[in-house]
């Protein structure tokens, strides 16, 4: 079953109090199907329009789960830093420390901060083994270990110096999912579990196995993405089993960044070297973005994090001064500069410059 876009429209949730008007103008002329939250420190609130699932017409609510995308890498990070806090991970120490099966001359110059901070110089090949997919090949690589996926995806000649550049490269983080399970013993996703999602009280959030489709634990409040004005619908991209993807909800976002801030989750020390951009072109910190902005005439730092998979955007601002942020989530494909400038719009107006 295929939705037109005013069914989006029409579909849209009424919640028990109207958004804002600029979030209400900027949903209808962007036919937004999705999640928005605005969390104001001693309150919050979350609306939701349209179309969860396009084959059954499921529609969308408050706490529908979204592929995070690249949001992970920010989960991931976090990861790292708890573990350093605990005296297990050193960022400087080479990888060879930790993975006594990796490639030697490579391991030995690539360090955590290099690779957190996406200037390791590790080659992308990762975009291999879903070019593999797309030719028909799903299978063979589907059941590749994540050691095997990592020695022929993550440890190719380095492309430039440790640090000496910029390149957002998937390998990266296949790098870190294993390190990650290697050093602990547990899977990745038992580390994610343990180190982020229990310690901020992320109760709404997961993973999942290729897709949405096939979430563990098993749940059914999904949003999978598609494209409305295309008959064959531009999905979510499908992930190898080796390759883990999550899941999460806009109040648990907001959870996560609160619990940071509190000390729930990382050390005060932790926290302002996680926080530290590495790249300031990109205001890139480790697995995720940074930023000053200046607000109602004042300097502020603030989270600005993003991430998608084919048709599924997420963007989260949070700005740790006022306690305030604001998420949004879709699973139609939405421009992230637009999310991001109704939501730095939203948070001045409401909290930062309000009287």
């Amino acid at each position: 079953m295929t939705f037109a876009l005013p069914l989006l429209i029409a579909a849209a949730l009424t919640p028990a109090e109207a958004p804002p008007e600029p979030v209400g103008d900027w949903v209808q002329s962007h036919a937004f199907n999705g999640v928005v939250r605005l969390d104001t420190g001693d309150r919050g609130q979350s609306w939701a329009w349209g179309v969860a699932d396009p084959e059954t017409g499921r529609l969308i609510n408050a706490d529908t789960r979204f592929q995070t995308g690249s949001i992970d890498k920010y989960f991931a990070s976090i990861a790292v830093f708890a573990l350093v806090d605990e005296g297990v991970l050193d960022l400087d120490a080479p990888i060879s420390a930790y993975l006594h099966d990796y490639r030697p001359d490579t391991g030995a110059q690539l360090t955590l901060r290099m690779i957190l901070s996406n200037q390791s110089g590790l080659p992308n090949d990762l975009r291999a083994a879903f070019r593999r997919i797309a030719n028909g090949e799903a299978e063979a690589v589907d059941a590749q270990s994540v050691d095997e996926a990592v020695a022929d995806y993550a440890s190719g000649d380095l492309q430039f110096q440790p640090g000496e550049r910029f390149d957002y490269a998937l390998s990266n983080w296949l790098l870190v999912q294993y390190l990650l399970a290697e050093v602990t013993g547990e899977s990745y996703v038992q580390v994610r579990q343990h180190y982020v999602y229990d310690r901020a009280g992320m109760s709404q959030s997961g993973g999942y196995v290729h897709d949405l489709h096939e979430t563990t634990p098993r749940v059914r409040n999904v949003a999978i993405g598609f494209d409305p004005e295309d008959p064959d619908g531009r999905g979510d991209y499908w992930s190898p089993d080796f390759f883990k993807g999550s899941y999460t909800t806009a109040s648990d976002l907001i959870r996560l960044e609160r619990a940071l801030e509190s000390g729930e989750v990382l050390s005060a020390a932790s926290l302002e070297a996680f926080r530290t951009v590495q790249v300031p072109e990109q205001n890139y910190a480790y697995g995720g973005r940074f930023r000053e902005l200046e607000l109602c005439g004042a300097s502020y730092l603030v989270s600005t994090q993003s991430g998608s998979n084919g048709a599924s955007n997420i963007t989260l601002v949070y700005v740790p001064a006022f306690d305030a942020g604001m998420a949004m989530l879709t699973n139609v494909d939405e421009s992230q500069g637009e999310m991001f400038a109704l939501s730095y719009q939203l948070l001045q107006e409401q909290v930062i410059c309000a009287d």
